[in-house]
């Protein structure tokens, strides 16, 4: 079987992480926890950024550092790379750079038996690090539903359930009531529509042409992209090596256009609206190591004048 390329994934989770970071704190570690600071996740020495990494007050009023990484690919019945020794490794990382062991957790979307093997731990020697897994399929969908946090709405479809329709139609009825601006809305629906389609590629575009919602997804160069093999094949079977080399120019396409949808997120929420000519400048840009330089300066930089210096 092919490797199936997750960084479109990546991108989705990263910038749902990074735009409702307080969802997710208050989804792994409680509503008493109090969010402090979003950090830099790049691991320099190995150019690796790691999905989600905040700094936290516990409800017993320490600071603590979260980090969170989202795993998607499965190949040939074992994961992809040894996620004990990454998880080890960014652990180190952020002890080396921010002076703290992190909590660590490790959510696991796919209900395969590599997942399911998968220990919480890594042990070598006399280096152990322990962190939670979080497997979503085990996850009771009506908790985060009941939560108001619509910022895990993407995840529940992925979460225990044996009506993926129910679950999407609940997530929808969930992410229209809460979310005011339309612009916002589409973009989590993108995102809710993208991960569904790791259970049912198929249901998934049914369900929402069927909901006069493609219309409105397909405003938004995320999911114009991201969507693209999903649309496809609910609608055409055969010509498989034909679409499997659209499907890879598609990829390369859509990870230049989820990073720059990320970073223009990114700056919108952290330094206000993005000016015409600085967002038509950044949607040019097609190289994804420069886009990923950028989403770190938009984190770090305090303006948007600081940011057009260091772009």
């Amino acid at each position: 079987m092919a490797e199936t390329e997750r960084r479109p994934f990546d991108t989705s989770l990263q910038g749902l992480a990074a735009l409702y970071s307080q969802h997710f704190l208050t989804w792994l570690r409680g509503p008493q926890a109090v969010w402090q600071q979003e950090l830099n996740s790049v691991i320099v020495a190995q150019q690796r950024r790691a999905d989600f990494l905040i700094r936290y007050i516990d409800s017993e009023g320490q600071e603590r550092l979260l980090h969170v990484e989202f795993q998607t690919v499965v190949q040939r019945g074992g994961v992809r790379e040894d996620l004990p020794t990454r998880m080890a490794t960014y652990a180190a990382f952020v002890l080396n750079r921010y002076g703290q062991v992190p909590d660590q957790v490790l959510v696991l979307l796919q209900n395969t038996a590599a997942p399911r093997r998968i220990p919480d731990h890594f042990a070598q020697g006399r280096m152990r690090v322990e962190y939670q897994i979080v497997r979503l399929w085990e996850q009771d969908p009506e908790v985060s539903l009941a939560s108001g946090l619509v910022g895990l709405m993407p995840l529940v479809p992925l979460m225990r359930s044996t009506d993926i329709e129910a679950s999407l139609t609940a997530c929808v009825e969930v992410i229209e009531s809460e979310i005011e601006s339309q612009q916002e809305r589409n973009e989590v629906l993108a995102v809710t529509g993208l991960l569904a389609s790791l259970r049912d590629r198929q249901r998934v575009a049914e369900f929402f042409r069927g909901r006069s919602l493609m219309n409105l997804l397909q405003q938004t160069p995320l999911f114009q992209e991201l969507t693209r093999d999903i649309v496809l094949e609910a609608e055409q079977r055969g010509e498989q090596r034909g679409e499997q080399r659209g499907e890879q120019r598609g990829e390369q396409r859509g990870e230049q256009r989820g990073k720059i949808y990320t970073l223009l997120r990114l700056l919108d929420r952290r330094l206000g609206p993005v000016p015409d000519d600085l967002r038509q400048q950044l949607q040019q840009i097609a190289d994804p190591e420069h886009l990923e330089r950028l989403i770190d300066a938009a984190v770090e930089s305090a303006t948007l004048d600081e940011f057009r210096t260091g772009l």
